[in-house]
């Protein structure tokens, strides 16, 4: 029973308390981002320990959670693929951030800061920390758990459907336009594991997408006062 209650709490207690928490007024002192990463970091690492409990109760090994090495067929192909436009990526925001219009910058170095991207060095540390409990523990929790939880019971694209649901709710509510991509992102990443029985590409994405962001912001700060960056950096 504890498989479905660790699903109970995905698909409906951790979405409800980040949609509340994001809509509600904040009362009380303002956490720093480094007390953030923190927390996050600590709430994944314990549904990740109540993972692999049921994992061991369960006897569900790497395969059953779609971490089987992509040898070789779709999920080598997947992976592939998304190491390529990731790095990709990676390389058109560097070009685009060194081209663009100083207000720009200033506008986007802005908005990096108030998403939450980290602009000190020992924020930054805790980043890269985060984003790997992050792209890793959610693919394992929202997609390679739920679909092999849920799918005895309900199927598997009813599963696709909640578990992108849920997921994209658990990112709280912003605007309709963030809450909607949110929704649709979580739909696609559902549906991509399932059709190609791997984690491993989606954890890439999952991954260096934040990591790209705060590679950004790092890349504005240089520019906007580069000696304030090196001496900050160093």
């Amino acid at each position: 029973m504890l498989d479905l209650a660790l699903a109970f709490y995905l698909v409906l207690v951790l979405p409800t308390q980040r949609l509340y928490g994001s809509i509600r007024p904040r009362v009380g002192p303002k956490r720093t981002i480094e007390q953030r990463y923190l927390l996050s970091m600590r709430d994944i690492g314990l549904m990740l320990l109540a993972l692999l409990f049921i994992c061991w109760r369960k006897g569900y090994d790497a395969a059953d959670m779609g971490l089987a090495l992509p040898a070789a067929g779709v999920p080598l192909w997947c992976l592939l693929a998304a190491s390529a436009t990731m790095a990709a990526l990676l390389i058109a925001n560097y070009l685009s951030t060194r081209r663009m219009a100083s207000d720009k910058r200033a506008t986007l170095l802005q908005r990096s800061r108030d998403g939450g991207m980290p602009t000190t060095p020992s924020a930054l540390r805790l980043f890269g920390l985060l984003v790997l409990f992050i792209g890793a523990g959610w693919e394992l929790l929202y997609r390679g758990f739920l679909v092999l939880a849920l799918t005895p019971y309900i199927g598997v694209w009813p599963t696709v459907l909640l578990s992108g649901l849920a997921y994209g709710a658990a990112h709280g509510y912003k605007s309709p336009m963030q809450f909607s991509l949110s929704i649709l992102s979580a739909l696609l990443f559902a549906a991509g594991y399932v059709l190609s029985g791997s984690l491993w590409w989606l954890m890439v994405i999952h991954i260096v997408l934040p990591l790209t962001n705060a590679i950004t912001t790092q890349q504005l700060i240089k520019m906007s006062n580069p000696e304030e960056a090196e001496h900050a950096l160093s």
